[in-house]
């Protein structure tokens, strides 16, 4: 049901934006749905790109059916994988539909300020001196949950951690609140892109943990190296392990592994690592948001002239 209700919402914003265009095209900017491809084409009436982050819904064979209904669609449209991990596994399940891979997030250069950082510190009481941690978004089934708290009881040293997001788990932060080496700020989300920067401008880090074998891409690590954040993350995706390899403002921990994270953590408290420069979201393959525009138009471009020699 999720998946046919999304369907029909994309066909309806396509209609929609073909209906009151004129003589400009009309954008459209959805996350897509991660099926019925076809179907979203045909019922949307024109060609489109679709940015498909992951793939969490689950087909029956209903969904199939109608998915085998609309193959021809397919060939309308041009999915758009942010990362290679997550078109692989599109592969196996859509071998047809053409497919890019580019990663969503842009740079737009706006890194954080010695001001916002100093606002930060300021706005949650932590001094120039303490070592603060940031984790931001909302507490989903990839995230590592599980292996933060188990860290964060282990500490040995005194940390500031500011978490933001939503949802959140109150009864795991009722019991980070009762840790000895733990002062724990709670931002409940979804806040402005202003609070965000005041969150990322109070860390020494940014902690990002997730389970194994996630590959979709990480807006949190994009973030990071977008604002200029040092970061701790776990090596569950082996390609951006491999990109951060060697890089002094990253400090990855193994999967699954609470003392590893706590080395990093006390690393941190410690020494606060140093901040990634501006190459660090090319680093990453994010491209500005000109480059990203143009690759968006030139990739449509040719998805129309493909459609109209057929």
């Amino acid at each position: 049901m999720t998946l046919i209700a999304r369907c029909l919402a994309e066909a309806s914003a396509l209609r929609t934006a073909r209906g009151l265009r004129h003589d400009a095209d009309a954008v459209v900017i959805l996350t897509a749905s991660e099926a019925l491809h076809g179907a979203a084409a045909l019922l949307g009436g024109q060609p489109h790109l679709r940015f498909i982050h992951e793939a969490v819904t689950a087909e029956d064979f209903f969904v199939r059916f109608l998915g085998r209904l609309a193959r021809r669609g397919e060939q309308r449209v041009i999915a758009v994988y942010p990362t290679q991990a997550v078109g692989d596994q599109f592969a196996e399940d859509f071998p047809d539909l053409p497919a890019v891979v580019r990663a969503f997030a842009v740079d737009d250069g706006l890194r954080l300020t010695q001001a916002e950082r100093e606002g930060g510190r300021t706005a949650f009481g932590i001094l120039p001196t303490d070592a603060a941690v940031c984790l931001v978004g909302g507490w989903w089934p990839y995230k590592d949950l599980d292996v933060i708290d188990a860290a964060l009881a282990r500490l040995r040293k005194p940390l500031h951690l500011v978490v933001m997001g939503d949802p959140l788990d109150e009864s795991v932060l009722a019991h980070w609140r009762n840790l000895a080496f733990l002062r724990l700020h709670v931002v409940p989300g979804p806040v402005a892109e202003c609070v965000l920067r005041l969150v990322y401008g109070a860390a020494d880090a940014a902690m990002v943990a997730r389970r194994p074998g996630v590959g979709k891409e990480s807006g949190l690590v994009m973030d990071a190296a977008r604002l200029g954040v040092p970061l701790i993350v776990s090596d569950h995706d082996p390609a951006l392990t491999g990109r951060l390899q060697g890089q002094p403002w990253a400090l990855t921990f193994p999967t699954n592994d609470p003392d590893g994270l706590v080395q990093a953590l006390h690393s941190v408290i410690s020494r606060p690592p140093e901040r990634p420069g501006s190459e660090a979201p090319g680093l990453l393959g994010m491209p500005t948001a000109t480059d990203q525009a143009d690759f968006l138009a030139r990739t449509f471009a040719l998805l129309t002239s493909t459609e109209s020699r057929c």
